[in-house]
């Protein structure tokens, strides 16, 4: 069984972490609010980059690649994608 998930750049430029949401749309208001926030912490911060938004594609791993995530030999993300796609940008 395959499930799709959308996550969102919490660091402009950097894929790791992501953040994540069921829809697009969510994904989108929470990168905004990400955004804002960032701002609001640091009102001396550089001019944000854009952030990336991935549609993701999950799969459940095997026994097998169950057991290497946790004997931590893989990430949990890297077990479960089968699928990542570049869908949006948010920037000002």
């Amino acid at each position: 069984m395959e499930l799709v998930v959308f996550g969102f750049q919490i660091v402009p430029g950097r894929d790791e972490p992501l953040a994540f949401a069921a829809s697009i749309e969510e994904c989108q208001r929470n990168a905004l609010s990400e955004r804002e926030e960032l701002r609001r912490n640091d009102p001396d911060i550089d001019p944000l980059g854009a952030m990336a938004i991935y549609r993701l594609t999950l799969r459940l791993p095997d026994i097998d690649g169950l057991i290497d995530v946790l004997n931590e030999n893989v990430s949990l993300l890297d077990a479960i994608v089968v699928d990542r796609r570049l869908v949006a940008v948010v920037a000002d």
